[in-house]
């Protein structure tokens, strides 16, 4: 079953709330949090520009940039985002 907008947005909060607790940069979990309502917001399905790979249309979409597109995409795949010392973009949390 693919994910839903919904679903990516609690993903997004999910991932903003570990970037929290972990002492990770503000203006990082306040972007994932944005991110969360930018999807919310939207009338297509995440989902669907993904499997089209059309990912760089999110980056034109309002507090979702290219790092983000990126983390959304990988939703998809099923890569571990944030865990075992890794940031949401896969590189290590400092």
């Amino acid at each position: 079953m693919p994910l839903t907008n919904q679903d990516i947005a609690q993903k997004l909060r999910a991932d903003a709330t570990k970037l929290a607790r972990s002492g990770s940069n503000l203006y990082r979990v306040r972007a994932f949090r944005s991110a969360a309502m930018a999807v919310l917001g939207l009338q297509n399905e995440v989902a669907e520009l993904v499997a089209a790979g059309r990912t760089h249309y999110l980056e034109q979409v309002p507090g979702i940039g290219k790092s983000l597109a990126e983390t959304i995409a990988r939703y998809f795949v099923g890569r571990p985002l944030i865990g075992a010392g890794a940031g949401p973009s896969g590189s290590p949390v400092r």
